[in-house]
């Protein structure tokens, strides 16, 4: 994949207000689908659908984690370079 096709696809997957939602939840502490759809009062198909294009982007990752009663789920984690590109996107946007 060529550098300008990785630069289209990360912009596009963060060019939806839907997945900044998502992402802000996700840097929030709310990492699992279902709390995340809950959150933003979405349906679970529709933030797993984002989250997709999120992971696809190289923006998220799938973290396996327990639910309290022990049983095994699947948690999002904003990668460390992600973390760093949309703190910088958010001061960049607030100078505007």
């Amino acid at each position: 994949m060529s550098d300008y096709n990785k630069r289209e696809k990360l912009l596009k997957a963060l060019a939806e207000k839907s997945r900044l939602q998502i992402l802000d939840c996700i840097q929030k502490g709310i990492a699992n689908p279902g709390n995340i759809a809950k959150k933003l009062d979405r349906n679970r198909s529709t933030v797993e659908k984002h989250l997709k294009v999120l992971l696809n982007a190289n923006i998220v990752e799938k973290v396996p984690s327990l639910t309290k009663e022990g049983y095994l789920c699947i948690c999002y984690k904003i990668r460390d370079n992600a973390n760093e590109l949309l703190s910088r996107i958010q001061e960049a946007c607030q100078k505007f």
